[in-house]
């Protein structure tokens, strides 16, 4: 087998590593949960697409790169609102409100990037479907 690493795409075309990726376990996988994490970065790339539904089925252990991802320090918004919209709702209530804190936050107090990408809108839709968890 090759090493993790190898099966990071190289390029928003390459396929070749998603077979293998989806077999590995949270431990194997989450030395490169940041760097596929970042495919979701421009969801008009076509591997970004697979990258949502392969994180989801790591949730107990991409959680604290969600919340990283989340942070008001994190200028690229779009990537937040991306995250919000295609990951989160994969996720299971109990991993998905662990995130509860980073949501409000977006909402409550949203940066000037947050606001101009909407992504205080997307946490906003988000946290109102999450009220009856």
């Amino acid at each position: 087998m090759k090493r993790v690493e190898d099966l990071i795409p190289k390029n928003k075309f390459d396929f070749s590593g998603m077979d293998e990726l989806r077999l590995l376990s949270d431990e194997e996988i989450m030395p490169i949960l940041p760097a596929l994490l970042e495919w979701m970065k421009d969801m008009n790339w076509p591997i970004a697409k697979e990258i949502p539904v392969l994180l989801s089925r790591h949730q107990r252990v991409i959680v604290p790169f969600i919340i990283e991802a989340l942070r008001p320090e994190q200028l690229e918004c779009d990537w937040k609102t991306y995250i919000i919209d295609f990951l989160l709702p994969l996720l299971d209530e109990d991993y998905l409100l662990m995130l509860k804190t980073s949501l409000e936050r977006i909402v409550e107090s949203p940066t000037w990037g947050e606001e101009d990408e909407a992504t205080n809108i997307a946490a906003r839709e988000l946290l109102d479907k999450m009220s009856g968890l």
